[in-house]
């Protein structure tokens, strides 16, 4: 089920606010409603795989459990590293089987197996919580809560990759309290301007990209089409802020507080600075969780560390890059921006100090040219892509390019989605209330007669 869709905006979502007001006054039905609500999302976009999910938190719930009371730290290590296999074993086994082919020589027959939906976010969201008990920062939880943090329907699919400390707290939480009418018009603002950013903006771009790298997976693109896909990022950047301000504006609707995933990466003047802006949740994670223990590891001599620092750091990227997808072009990607983090922790420390007109100028061209690496799939696509661009622009397609004009201007001079919701709902405006409701309106009818484009991250 989509965000962006018809069944779950004018079904799914107003049952399961009216089931939830009903329950919101008993303290011991809200966190059990919340999670039959939530698996019966997943269940109607992923019914092949809802008993992976239940199975995954019932074992690693578990395991917790059985940790509190024995206090082997050897029983959480078992479940975290069955957690990762697992991942690993469904997401990466027909890219290790193709290679290993193409060291042998032969072909080796893929496997037919399914990708459950969001299972790199819930995976990720099971080890914070254990790798944090066995470090003594976290508590022990009830079934039914544990199974909220996992499963719940905002952020289970797609992120944001909230941390148990972040959310534990507000579930079961009364929502129709004084004050609600305010968190609802907050609520449907994240949801007005997510859906805006995707089915406008990120879907507009991906009508006209989607076919130009098509074309590039098969040979050299039309003249002018290369700077069209340059722009990829524009896309990704506002399909997947899109989704997360939709899910930041579910959770309020349920009485949780969601982490912000963005805050304008594209104003960005370092690269570093990029990256503390640009899905925020999965950097932390990667920061606290991967970058953090390789670099206390102290596999080498004091003298040593600073390389083993920026080895970390190009793991880390790399790592990132590998988890995006089953593809050598996103381990690429990965790679470029760990080298550019490193060079850019480099240049501050040894260099001069860049004006931030062009410390932002080389950090966009830098994004937008390892989007193309991103998005292509292959090398060879993205050889075609970065050849195409000694082509000029193509300015005859006039209107059809908008999307192009657009996204850039909105990226570059709007500020976070937060800070944009906090500015219009910071008094009540009734103006601005009815200017919300006509633009839902706007948007459900653009998703009738545009058609339902799957958020990117969703194959992530």
């Amino acid at each position: 089920m989509l965000f962006n869709d018809f069944p779950f905006l004018l079904v799914f979502l107003p049952a399961a606010l009216l089931i939830y007001r009903l329950v919101d006054s008993y303290d011991n039905l809200r966190i059990g409603v919340q999670v039959a609500l939530s698996l019966a999302f997943y269940a109607w976009g992923s019914p092949s795989f809802i008993l992976l999910l239940i199975a995954s938190i019932i074992v690693n719930w578990t395991a917790s459990v059985a940790y509190g009371r024995l206090k082997w730290r050897a029983v959480l290590t078992l479940v975290i590293v069955l957690d990762i296999v697992l991942l690993a074993v469904l997401k990466y086994s027909n890219f290790l089987l193709a290679n290993l082919g193409l060291v042998l020589g032969m072909t080796l027959p893929p496997l037919a197996i399914g990708l459950p939906l969001g299972i790199s976010f819930f995976t990720f969201h099971h080890v914070m919580y254990l790798v944090d008990l066995r470090r003594g920062r976290a508590p022990l939880y009830a079934l039914d809560r544990y199974a909220l943090y996992i499963a719940f329907f905002p952020q289970a699919i797609a992120g944001p990759l909230a941390r148990w400390s972040e959310v534990m707290h507000q579930f079961g939480r009364q929502v129709y309290v004084p004050g609600w009418q305010r968190q609802f018009c907050i609520a449907t603002c994240f949801i007005a301007i997510g859906l805006f950013e995707k089915v406008v903006v990120a879907d507009g771009m991906a009508h006209l990209l989607d076919p130009i790298y098509e074309q590039a997976r098969g040979g050299p693109l039309r003249s002018g089409d290369a700077w069209l896909a340059f722009c990829f990022s524009f896309q990704i950047l506002f399909d997947f802020s899109g989704y997360s301000d939709v899910a930041i504006g579910l959770g309020l609707l349920f009485g949780v507080q969601l982490p912000y995933n963005f805050n304008a990466p594209l104003r960005s003047t370092n690269i570093q600075d990029f990256w503390q802006r640009w899905h925020i949740t999965l950097m932390s994670f990667l920061r606290d969780y991967v970058f953090y223990p390789l670099v206390n590891l102290r596999l080498l001599p004091r003298r040593w560390l600073p390389v083993q620092f920026f080895g970390a750091m190009m793991i880390t990227m790399a790592l990132c890059g590998l988890w995006h997808g089953a593809s050598w072009t996103f381990v690429l990607w990965g790679v470029l921006h760990g080298i550019a983090l490193v060079a850019c922790a480099l240049w501050r420390r040894y260099g001069p100090a860049f004006p931030s007109w062009l410390g932002w100028t080389l950090t966009v061209l830098f994004v937008l040219a390892t989007g193309v690496v991103f998005r292509a799939g292959s090398v060879e696509a993205t050889f075609h892509v970065f050849a195409g661009l000694a082509s000029p622009l193509p300015l005859e397609r006039g209107g059809q390019l908008w999307p192009l004009v657009v996204a850039p201007l909105l990226a570059f001079l709007l500020p976070a989605s937060q800070d944009i919701v906090a500015f219009v709902t910071r008094r009540p405006n009734a103006v601005m209330a009815g200017l919300l409701g006509l633009g839902i309106l706007a948007l459900l009818i653009q998703i009738g007669e545009r058609g339902v484009h799957e958020f990117v991250y969703f194959q992530f």
